[in-house]
């Protein structure tokens, strides 16, 4: 059995509709915005259709933003209470909401806003499509804000994730290998091609998992079998946690007192929001400080 501190509580909902949420709110695919243009006006008001978009935007201006979603994430700013909500959960924006607060811009997630972001085109209001799916499209996304806003002088990200940027020594190589667990039937991991596999890689940890390729309708995870984790015996395991979430799924797995990681109780629990979905800067980072304590 585990130590308190490591046990997962996973998700009793349906596999369908956490990933369904996954996909809609958090995997947001970033797409270059081929629209920059430098204002010449200090002051834009801006409306940010997803959390991290809004963190981003509130770090380059404290001013700008007038439109947030009705995030778990950004609830918990208190720089943010008082703007006005314009999303909640996964129902489309409030169009007319976004229209009356007036602003110069509007950023969203490419393949969920995008009905929404065509039409505020269509009157004349610039628009952000965003998709992040490693840290270098976080990276491009805060730049890329910041010539939208025409900022100077932004702290740099580098200031912001301080745990997210340990390892400058390009000769360091992590021995470590794990694996991801984000479900327990099917059997998910990430690969390289996701932003966990890639916030996973950032740290030199081997992620066994990182180069299969096998087709799920979840683009960056793939399906294991109980066979090959008993076969590839990671040495640790990641594990994911989130509301209503029970451990029960992975100690009913044939194999699961049989792998190694488990015996050697090294089973770390990660939150949904940070290192499957971004969702904010503040819960990346804290994925970060956790990945580096492993």
């Amino acid at each position: 059995m585990f130590r308190k501190k490591n046990i997962l509580i996973f998700s009793s909902l349906p596999i369908a509709i956490f990933l369904i949420t996954f996909f809609r709110i958090g995997n947001i695919n970033l797409s270059e915005d081929k629209k920059i243009s430098i204002s010449s006006s200090e002051s834009k008001k801006v409306i940010a259709l997803t959390s991290l978009s809004a963190d981003l935007i509130s770090n380059i201006s404290e001013k700008a933003l007038v439109g947030i979603p009705g995030s778990s994430i950004l609830k918990k700013n208190e720089q943010l209470r008082n703007i006005p909500i314009v999303s909640s959960g996964r129902m489309p924006p409030n169009l007319e909401k976004i229209i009356s607060l007036k602003p110069d811009l509007v950023v969203g997630a490419k393949g969920f806003h995008d009905k929404t972001l065509s039409k505020l085109n269509d009157l004349g209001i610039d628009t952000v499509y965003t998709s992040i799916s490693n840290f270098e499209d976080l990276e491009k996304l805060y730049r890329n804000l910041a010539l939208k806003l025409n900022a100077k002088n932004i702290k740099p990200l580098k200031q912001i994730l301080e745990n997210c940027y340990p390892i400058n020594n390009e000769s360091f190589s992590n021995k470590k290998n794990i694996v991801a667990l984000v479900s327990s039937r099917p059997i998910l991991s990430p690969n390289q091609n996701s932003w966990a596999g890639n916030l996973i890689s950032k740290f030199k940890f081997i992620n066994l998992a990182t180069d299969i390729t096998n087709k799920t309708e979840f683009k960056g995870y793939v399906n294991l079998s109980p066979e090959w984790l008993l076969k590839s015996q990671p040495e640790n395991l990641l594990v994911i946690k989130t509301p209503g979430s029970d451990l029960s799924q992975y100690e009913s797995i044939s194999i699961w007192n049989d792998l190694k990681a488990v015996n050697d109780n090294k089973i770390y629990t990660f939150d949904y929001y940070g290192l499957i979905n971004p969702g904010g800067l503040k819960v990346i980072d804290e994925a970060c400080k956790k990945l580096s304590s492993i």
